[in-house]
């Protein structure tokens, strides 16, 4: 008799532990797969962005109005170019024009296309002056990518 009684308690152990560690399973299943904070939510997350294989179809320095302008004609693909993407256009346009003797205050520069970007990127040519002051990108996108006037320097 002593027998039988561990046999099924043993049988039922079993069954037991076969339903906790299914039941353990399933709750792994629907519990989120980072530990749980407060605010229950990732501090981090992967951006993909798509790239262009080609962001400039053209590009040649111009002489207009006694100053020089770099005038870009962008491809189809960059000028559907989210925000994310800017670095790859940047890195064609510095990587291949750079070298020119026009080519000068490149933060201004960056900050004019990445303006180009957003308010004009259907424009047929984008048009980077590098004479243009470097004022920011806020200052650049609120004179419409043409600042013109610098900004106050700060006195000694």
């Amino acid at each position: 008799m002593n027998t039988l009684l561990w046999r099924t308690l043993g049988k039922a152990l079993s069954i037991l532990s076969h339903a906790l560690i299914g039941f353990g399973l399933m709750a792994g299943i629907s519990s989120p797969p980072y530990a749980q904070t407060a605010t229950q939510a990732p501090d981090s997350y992967i951006l993909t962005v798509e790239r262009c294989v080609k962001y400039v179809a053209s590009a040649q320095w111009v002489y207009r109005d006694y100053q020089w302008s770099f005038s870009i004609t962008p491809t189809p693909c960059a000028r559907k170019t989210p925000p994310e993407g800017t670095p790859f256009l940047w890195d064609e346009l510095s990587r291949d024009y750079s070298n020119s003797r026009y080519w000068k205050n490149t933060h201004g520069m960056r900050h004019q296309l990445i303006c180009h970007l957003a308010i004009a990127r259907d424009k047929p040519q984008w048009n980077l002056e590098p004479w243009r002051p470097d004022v920011g990108y806020s200052k650049t996108l609120e004179a419409g990518c043409n600042h013109v006037i610098p900004l106050p320097e700060q006195a000694p």
